[in-house]
């Protein structure tokens, strides 16, 4: 983090800001050199709105080849930093699990960090369910999709829709919101995925007929039950409930893609 601190020196007496934190793979044991600093600069409202659009985003670039990102300052207005609690998408959520304050002088940015980092427990059950029936949906309809023949963009869609569904599923057990995409194996190493379970996701991967496809399926049944989860037990319950309930409608609107 020295090299962040030293990046944010020349905005920490600039008018109007409120705190400076560092986000993404420079704050993780994964980072490695195509990794960038993502520094998001908290600021007053009225001072935001003065700024010049271009001055709201600033990169610099690395001298290498090929070409990449040293680091980005990014100026985000104090009314849109608070609302990012009320956001159901995980990339406002699972950078600040790890975020790294570099300024707050009057405390004001680390509330909302650790507000935006909580998981609550009714949010990590209702996308469990969401999530592992999802997963079990998308499989169906690979299956299908394969039996009506050669259909390469349809299956590798629907392929990539299970396995998504999958990794959420995997995170949320964990009780960590899901990571960006790109990061995702790494994590897994980090909350230490059983091997068992990865490995019956990269045999499937190689080659999706349904014998792989049912021991994926065994292979995440016996790791939910190896973490303790019960809610998978009763299948005919959770389909009633996402189907003919108004929570669980709802439930699927707001965490679950068609």
């Amino acid at each position: 983090m020295e090299r962040a601190r030293e990046l944010i020196k020349p905005y920490l007496e600039m008018d109007g800001v409120i705190g400076i934190y560092v986000v993404g793979s420079a704050t993780r044991p994964y980072r490695d050199a195509l990794s960038d600093y993502d520094i998001e600069i908290i600021i007053e409202d009225d001072v935001y709105e003065r700024m010049p659009m271009d001055e709201r985003q600033v990169f610099s670039f690395k001298e290498s080849e090929p070409k990449v990102v040293d680091y980005e300052f990014y100026f985000i207005p104090w009314s849109d930093f608070v609302r990012l609690t009320e956001s159901t998408l995980d990339l406002f959520h699972y950078p600040y699990q790890h975020a790294a304050i570099l300024h707050d002088p009057e405390g004001r940015i680390e509330p909302i960090i650790k507000q935006l980092a909580e998981l609550p427990e009714d949010v990590r059950l209702e996308r469990m369910t969401v999530h592992f029936l999802e997963f079990l949906y998308r499989l169906g309809r690979n299956r299908k999709t394969s039996e009506r023949g050669d259909l390469p963009i349809n299956l590798a869609l629907l392929q990539g829709d299970a396995l998504s569904s999958l990794t959420k599923l995997i995170f949320l057990v964990k009780k960590s919101w899901p990571s960006m995409k790109h990061w995702s194996e790494q994590e897994f190493l980090e909350l230490g995925i059983c091997s068992e379970l990865i490995d019956s996701v990269k045999a499937w991967l190689s080659d999706t007929c349904s014998d792989k496809a049912r021991a994926m399926v065994g292979a995440v049944r016996a790791f939910l039950d190896a973490e303790g989860e019960t809610f998978h037990s009763d299948m005919e319950g959770i389909q009633q409930w996402l189907f003919f309930t108004k929570e669980g409608k709802a439930a699927f609107e707001r965490w679950g893609c068609r």
